[in-house]
């Protein structure tokens, strides 16, 4: 699969014939009572508008949200911006290489360097023994570090870029490494739990005509797979100790919060409370960040976020 035409480029009375991921789907009604399909579609350059407005019966179950898909389209103006007028489209069913969705999802504004040097900086700073070993047995599976490396840490939520899922656990890590001194707890434990607590997420989220939640994604969720994963890893640990294991368990079925957020038990020990407010946090601001890149309604105030039951307000430097 190759892609040729980016958002960016595509200029008025173009026809823009190439892949687009789908990121909004709606069907509506016109005033004259003509339905339609309404799309907001997306590469690593950018979002346009696209809108369907004939074959609607036969071209909606054709695809949906989070699809990669091919279209064939013009693009002209309305209200002074750019809209896709599409007569034909196809989901793309084929599973996708990590190059290929390079073309559809920016990557980290600081590129994969700074986040990878921070991850293998953060281990040599681990002290304790039977954590570097289980550190260790993660290098060794190339595939998994892979996909931790490349994956984002959420499909529409936060960190939704290449990437974002390895700079997220660091981000957690940098600044877990600076709150223990002033509030206590074991570092080492802090450190690894910031860096293993959404590991899970590497299974939960498949390449197949996008990122998508994977069948056993959406049967158990990020947190079972965690556990799933480390339990995996520290089978091949022969000395690797009973509480130890545990506690780490704890921080990843934990990590949540709540039942509510989707954690069976609340955290309970001063490491895993660290670990869940440092996501939270992590989490929440990259995500009203990623919100504020693309759904303002003018230049302070962002559309209603339905996740965070928020609209928020842009600070400009000139408020300073």
């Amino acid at each position: 699969m190759e892609k040729h035409v980016y958002v960016k480029d595509i200029t008025n009375n173009q026809e823009v014939n190439d892949y687009f991921l789908v990121v909004k789907k709606g069907l509506f009604t016109s005033k004259n009572n003509t339905r339609y399909i309404s799309l907001t579609l997306k590469d690593s350059s950018g979002i346009i508008e696209g809108r369907i407005w004939e074959r609607v019966d036969e071209l909606e179950d054709r695809f949906d949200r989070n699809d990669i898909v091919f279209l064939n389209s013009k693009a002209t103006l309305y209200q002074e911006k750019l809209q896709l007028t599409i007569w034909d489209i196809k989901k793309v069913e084929e599973e996708m290489t990590i190059d290929d969705m390079r073309a559809f999802f920016p990557e980290a504004e600081k590129g994969a360097g700074p986040a990878r040097e921070g991850y293998y900086k953060i281990i040599e700073e681990i002290k304790n023994p039977h954590m570097r070993i289980l550190f260790e047995e993660i290098d060794k599976r190339k595939d998994m570090l892979e996909r931790f490396f490349f994956f984002p840490a959420s499909i529409n939520v936060h960190h939704v870029y290449i990437g974002g899922l390895l700079e997220h656990s660091v981000s957690m890590a940098k600044m877990g490494r600076e709150i223990v001194p002033i509030i206590g707890g074991n570092r080492d434990l802090v450190l690894a739990g910031c860096l293993l607590h959404d590991i899970g997420k590497i299974e939960e989220i498949e390449l197949k005509g996008g990122f998508k939640y994977s069948d056993r994604g959406r049967l158990l969720g990020h947190i079972v797979l965690g556990i799933d994963l480390l339990k995996g890893l520290v089978a091949n640990i022969k000395t690797f100790p009973q509480n130890l294991y545990n506690a780490l368990l704890h921080i990843i079925a934990s990590h949540h919060g709540t039942e509510e957020w989707g954690s069976p038990r609340k955290p309970m020990f001063i490491e895993a409370l660290i670990v869940h407010y440092l996501d939270n946090l992590d989490s929440k601001v990259m995500g009203v960040r990623e919100y504020m890149r693309e759904k303002m309604t003018d230049e302070r105030w962002t559309e209603y976020h339905r996740v965070y039951e928020s609209r928020f307000y842009m600070l400009l430097n000139e408020d300073f």
